[in-house]
């Protein structure tokens, strides 16, 4: 199955049953070794060093871009994050750090006039106690001169900020902030008196404005409403923001939006419907709001999600995207940023392996802004329309900040954050698609490892993405955290990473297509894909191997109740038993959602699809790899799995990760992580190599 009208043609290999055995080892010569832009083999280290690169933000005049980099710390226990500038004339060679603390800085956006960049950070407060309060505000807004010196703190709000926005006339900055424990609270915890609910430990996020001059703060949010987004009038008089009635995240597909006066206030309704309604951006001119929407379809976990718009003064919501058959959010993020004339939006999107900068007309036309292979997402558009920048990455490329002169520009790259990266080898993904269940077209990206030659049969990892809606991507392939390709490629392994039904980025029908079916016509389309590459000749049958996070991690404790032709297997944060997930996961409407009823509902259809309860049949040997902070699926889905597998006797093992949620964050158990794959598939398959 195909979409129509694809903005972003590209070739791609099909393979069918009756493909002639010449044209087979055509493709096998074609996509042999990589074209290779240095001889040096990476190492976990080398991948882990990688920097990356996000949130790049045009100066008002579109000189300069300040953007965020995220790298190692010095000891190497974290990732830490600094603010980067970069002028656009002067490209890679004129990009300078701008900021430089301990703690990490992000989120940085340019005042009106370009004279200062605020930004969020950790880094401790002048004359701040490290008391509970610091604790619960440690990120302030901050601001700082682009042409360089000290940071000033601006903000002293109690509890944690995560986003902000300038006023059009830079003397209001508007800011999202935690609401902190009450003094009630912290006494009853004081006491070892604290016994909660779970609404008792409810965290909203409140709206707050600042003078910048007066440093006066006023909050304009308050009660039964957690605000998750917002958007500052032209004028300065009101703020749009998004809001839900509680800090869960199932309850963002019951937000609204509304308008408050940034003088203070109540709040009033401007969109009320069902489904989301969330990321509201006025338009320059004042006379629009632009909103991410399901369009008050239903709410639903799967479905499209569009640009709408709505007059700022209320009014019928339009939906702008309604042709475009995809989630709006991609690379960099979901925002809605609109072009200066306020005739058009731009949106980034995934599309099948690849992701593009779109255009939407307030007459609903939609095209793309970008084309070619790879990654292209996040713009930030100069107030006078003169330049796009965003980030683009390709298998063979790391991510980096580009401009494009509009309209009718070429894109340019602006930074060279990973130059060290062209000593090493390189490794494209090459696009293959095959026959699924009811002879749909299923589409993935093979890698093969350098060097290989015509007709070598190689081990295979069959990868399984997350989501499940999810995507597998043209990457820049060593930057992947939990799995460590490049170094497996390097050893001789293939691997294929197959985007079934219920993917990502071939629209609505496919992405739902899964829903009640987990482990049914899914797992057709990833067996039929490996069968695709055996009769290649490019997988050795006999050496299999399976991996995934997540979905990913779900779907591979089922493969393995399923069938007994992969050697080795590693589950990761996967969820094993749908009932005991559905009960104490964070998104509990997720399962609903997807199976169509709650487990007390319909216990068959949440059955099937759990491997704990189909252990017995398991022969391959099962890794479990878990994050003990992980809400999202709980540490207790990979016991329930460890401890099945090992009383069936299956050879099995569970690796716990301490304070991770769902999925490694520090450094050293990313590590770990990784090298974990690497020596449950060395130990467990066959003639793997090493």
């Amino acid at each position: 199955m195909t979409r129509n009208g694809s903005a972003t043609p590209r070739a791609r290999a099909t393979v069918a049953a009756a493909v002639p055995a010449a044209l087979l080892a055509l493709f096998v010569l074609l996509a042999g070794a990589p074209a290779l832009a240095g001889t040096k083999e990476w190492t976990f280290d080398d991948t882990l060093a990688l920097k990356s690169v996000s949130d790049p933000q045009l100066s008002p005049d579109g000189a300069r871009v300040v953007y965020v980099v995220t790298e190692l710390s010095a000891d190497g226990s974290e990732y830490q994050s600094d603010l980067w500038l970069v002028s656009v004339a002067g490209g890679p060679a004129s990009a300078r750090r701008l900021t430089s603390a301990l703690a990490s800085d992000d989120s940085p956006r340019w005042s009106p006039d370009g004279a200062w960049v605020a930004f969020l950070s950790e880094r401790p407060r002048p004359r701040s106690k490290k008391d509970e309060k610091e604790d619960e505000a440690k990120k302030q807004v901050w601001l700082i001169r682009p042409d360089g010196g000290e940071a000033t703190v601006l903000t002293d709000a109690p509890g944690s900020v995560s986003a902000l926005e300038w006023s059009r006339d830079g003397k209001t900055i508007a800011f999202l902030a935690r609401e902190p424990k009450s003094e009630e609270r912290k006494k009853k915890e004081k006491e070892k008196d604290d016994a909660w609910t779970p609404s008792s430990a409810w965290v909203f996020g409140r709206l707050w404005a600042i003078d910048v001059e007066s440093r006066k703060a006023t909050q304009l949010t308050k009660g039964e409403l957690h605000v998750t987004g917002f958007s500052l009038s032209p004028d300065g008089t009101r703020a749009v923001f998004s809001g839900q009635p509680t800090p869960e995240l199932p309850a963002s597909y019951r937000s609204d939006l509304y308008s408050v006066p940034l003088a203070g206030g109540e709040p009033a309704v401007l969109v009320a419907r069902k489904g989301t309604d969330n990321r509201p951006a006025f338009s320059p001119d004042g006379k629009w709001v632009a909103f991410l929407s399901q369009d008050g379809r239903d709410e639903e976990w799967y479905t499209n999600s569009y640009a709408c718009v709505v007059p700022a003064g209320g009014g019928t919501p339009r939906n702008l995207t309604r042709s475009f058959d995809e989630r709006i959010g991609g690379i960099g993020g979901a925002d809605v940023v609109w072009a200066p004339d306020s005739g058009s939006v731009l949106f980034s999107a995934s599309w099948q392996t690849g992701a593009h900068v779109y255009r939407a007309t307030l007459d609903g036309d939609v095209t793309p802004v970008t084309s070619g292979p790879g990654l292209f997402g996040d713009p930030s558009v100069a107030a006078k329309g003169t330049a796009i920048a965003f980030l683009h990455e390709e298998p063979e490329k790391p991510r980096e900040v580009h401009v494009l002169a509009a309209p009718g520009g070429a894109p340019r790259v602006l930074t060279d954050t990973n130059p060290q990266a062209r000593d090493f080898l390189t490794f494209p993904k090459q696009v293959v698609s095959w026959k699924g269940a009811d002879g749909w077209e299923i589409e993935g990206l093979l890698l093969l490892p350098p060097g290989r030659e015509a007709g070598q049969r190689l081990p295979l990892i069959l990868n399984v993405h997350g989501g499940p809606a999810g995507t597998h991507s043209a990457t820049f392939t060593p930057a992947s955290r939990i799995y460590p390709w490049a170094v497996l490629l390097q050893k001789g392994w293939a691997v294929l990473l197959p985007n079934p039904r219920g993917s990502g980025g071939y629209g609505e029908r496919f992405r739902s297509a899964n829903v009640r079916d987990w482990a049914g016509k899914d797992y057709v389309d990833l067996m039929k894909g490996v069968d695709a590459m055996v009769e290649l000749g490019i997988a050795d049958p006999a050496r299999l191997a399976v991996c995934g996070w997540s979905y990913g991690g779900f779907m591979t404790s089922n493969v393995v109740t399923k069938t007994d032709r992969f050697k080795a297997a590693v589950v990761g944060a996967g969820v094993t038993h749908m009932a005991s997930f559905t009960g104490t996961t964070d998104i509990p409407e997720f399962a609903r959602s997807y199976f169509g009823a709650w487990p007390w509902e319909d216990p068959a259809v949440h059955a099937r699809a759990s491997a704990v309860l189909s252990v017995g049949k398991v022969k391959t040997p099962t890794l479990v790899v878990h994050g003990d902070k992980d809400d999202r699926v709980p540490p207790t889905q990979g016991w329930e799995l460890w401890n099945a597998l090992r009383k069936a006797g299956v050879t099995t093992d569970l690796l716990v990760l301490p304070r991770q949620p769902h999925g490694p964050r520090e450094p050293k158990l990313i590590l770990a992580t990784q090298k974990a794959h690497v020596d449950w598939f060395e130990k467990h398959v066959p003639g793997a190599p090493r």
